[in-house]
């Protein structure tokens, strides 16, 4: 059986159940040939109304492949490099895609679970305990480098995004809700995919519901770029804040910073090479590898 269900109804709608061969949807390397074979199918789809992206599992996305993590090293980062860089091409064109596409948020979403869900033009959630958002890759020493940093800067802005960012807060639906990552919350799992297909079928004919901003002529970040009076103000303290906290002691802070802060002064494409490279810079770091392998051994 495919990783990835893939139906189309008859109002063009097409439903991709993610189902991988593992207990939890991971950013695998059957996820990455899963994905692509998806992406490709869509782009020569006829009649397509719209996508919606589901689990089949009780977790939505886990996120990273840990253990893909932990087995880099060195001399092996250009092939990370290229493997990143071909994850975040295929949520590139699931962005430029002319139709809507859905996240239908039925678990948990960390990480690049949750990464996934903000390359799509509409996260649903359902509103309930077990359901948590946010990108916390910093408590491993890394960066949420699937495009999480530059996609939650260019929504909410640098001042709104780096809480997130450099906390790793863990939202709940109603949280992210309230911070503008996510669009709207369902009071059962067995909403999600009803409501999804609605909100597609209310917008097959609002380009802009299929059109991420920053692929809009003329586009600016919320709360302004790096030449804003409050957003300069920001970052010029921010680093000393930062240092306050850490003493120098965990470099994914000060490299998440970093790339947020490029994301307002250089193109999103761009935003999002110079993020990739902050994520193979912390990936062979002591500190990553310690705080991974602890996260590993907190489990067995």
């Amino acid at each position: 059986m495919s990783g990835f269900n893939y139906e189309k109804d008859a109002d063009g709608i097409v439903t991709i159940t993610m189902d991988l061969d593992a207990k939890v949807n991971s950013m695998s390397a059957e996820y990455r040939a899963e994905m692509s074979s998806a992406v490709a199918k869509l782009q020569a789809e006829e009649g397509l109304a719209g996508v919606v992206f589901a689990s089949a599992k009780k977790t939505f996305f886990a996120g990273a492949d840990l253990n893909e993590i932990l087995a880099v090293e060195k001399e092996g980062l250009q092939e990370f490099f290229d493997m990143i860089e071909g994850m975040k091409a295929d949520f590139r064109a699931l962005e430029k895609l002319p139709v809507p596409v859905v996240a239908a948020i039925n678990g948990a979403a960390l990480g690049g679970g949750f990464e996934v869900c903000l390359a799509c033009n509409h996260r649903i959630a359902w509103n309930d305990d077990s359901v948590a958002l946010g990108l916390p890759e910093v408590g491993l020493g890394l960066l949420p480098g699937a495009g999480g940093i530059v996609r939650s800067v260019s929504m909410l802005g640098l001042e709104k995004a780096l809480p997130f960012l450099l906390e790793g807060t863990r939202m709940t639906p109603a949280q992210a809700l309230e911070a503008g990552l996510i669009d709207e919350t369902v009071d059962s799992v067995e909403e999600l995919l009803p409501r999804a297909k609605a909100w597609i079928l209310a917008n097959r004919d609002n380009a802009a519901a299929a059109t991420k901003p920053w692929d809009v002529k003329g586009f600016s970040i919320p709360g302004g770029n790096d030449k804003a009076p409050a957003v300069a103000q920001l970052i010029q303290l921010a680093p000393a804040m930062l240092y306050k906290k850490t003493q120098g002691k965990w470099p994914a802070p000060a490299k998440i910073l970093d790339c947020a802060v490029q994301a307002l002064r250089v193109d999103f494409d761009t935003a999002l090479v110079i993020e990739t490279r902050g994520l193979c810079t912390l990936t062979v770091t002591p500190e990553a590898k310690q705080l991974v392998g602890a996260f590993f051994n907190k489990g067995k």
